[in-house]
């Protein structure tokens, strides 16, 4: 398999789950001093988490939780974003210029910032009232401990011990998706390494951040593929009328509320198109993770797949992931 180093990621995100107890006591200050809300603010990738989360936190919450883009918030502000507010941001680089100045702002007025970060040393990491972060750490598992946190205190989220149990078993279960999951990705990346289409990728719920991060992130920033994301319940309403039987489809489905409005696109779409590629969640053994929690999971377990697509499209494509033309490059 392509760039899998199965040590690796397991302590990647077997280090995550570690920083729990560190991540509880913040949490835990944080709702004993009190707050009004919550805003998740990002851009590009980081974004994409935050909308996986307010998917779950607003399915199984009544935590007052707004996602805002970081270039909306320094244009226009928000009003409800007040002193009483807990705002939390992603960097991976520790430098993001919109992030950046972002916290500068939410400081201004007064709120606090938890900033997942694993560079205590960058401009974010320096400059965030909480950090959480360690070398190399998986994303997706510090945002999980977080928000999950957050609903348990609130009350939303009764089952929160037995799901950091099954959680510890997730880094492992991923391991057997991406090995799973790694002759259908590359069956798609050869059949697709040199054509010139635009590839529609259709996802719901909690799945949506990670379908457009797919599209935008990797196939678009990385790959340099020509992409549309769309959410399902948005597909019939404008986009369904462009697609023709040739038409590049890609379907992310999760096992969270919104399954059946995948299960519409995917009882419809073999009417007018025979392109389209189905991943499904549901298809992988998860093994520790009870029934119960694998809606939950889903975007950990998708990004595992996502992350065999990206893989082996580099190596179809012979074009290195790290490669850009203008990101970082250009002054903008």
């Amino acid at each position: 398999m392509h760039k899998f180093d199965e040590k690796a990621l397991l302590k990647s995100a077997e280090d995550t789950l570690a920083l729990k107890p560190e991540i509880e006591k913040i949490v835990d200050d944080i709702c004993k001093e009190g707050y009004k809300n919550i805003f998740l603010i990002g851009v590009g990738g980081t974004i994409c988490y935050a909308w996986q989360m307010e998917a779950i936190v607003k399915a199984h919450s009544t935590i007052d939780l707004t996602v805002v883009h970081a270039a909306d918030y320094l244009s226009m502000g928000y009003k409800r974003l007040t002193k009483d507010t807990i705002v939390i941001c992603e960097s991976a680089s520790g430098d993001t210029k919109e992030i950046v100045a972002a916290i500068e702002k939410v400081h201004s007025i007064g709120a606090k910032v938890i900033g997942l970060c694993d560079k205590p040393e960058s401009p974010v990491g320096k400059s965030v009232d909480y950090r959480i972060g360690c070398p190399d750490s998986d994303g997706m598992y510090k945002w999980y401990v977080l928000m999950c946190r957050f609903m348990k205190n609130n009350g939303d989220f009764d089952q929160y011990d037995e799901f950091f149990k099954d959680m510890a078993n997730l880094p492992a279960a991923c391991i057997e998706v991406s090995k799973a999951c790694d002759e259908k990705t590359m069956e798609f990346a050869k059949m697709h390494a040199d054509d010139d289409v635009v590839h529609y990728l259709v996802g719901s719920g909690n799945l949506w951040g990670g379908t457009y991060s797919e599209a935008m992130c990797l196939m678009e920033e990385m790959q340099w593929m020509r992409t549309k994301s769309i959410t399902a319940g948005d597909l019939f309403h404008g986009t369904i009328e462009i697609i023709d039987p040739d038409t590049s489809m890609l379907l992310f489905f999760g096992e969270d509320e919104t399954r059946p409005q995948m299960q519409r696109v995917l009882d419809f779409l073999p009417r007018i198109n025979k392109n389209h590629w189905v991943f499904d969640t549901k298809d992988y053994e998860l093994k520790g993770i009870r029934p119960e929690f694998r809606g939950l999971v889903s975007p950990i377990v998708m990004w595992a797949v996502n992350m065999r697509l990206a893989n082996n499209l580099e190596l179809m494509r012979c074009h290195p992931l790290e490669v850009r033309r203008y990101y970082r490059k250009l002054k903008y």
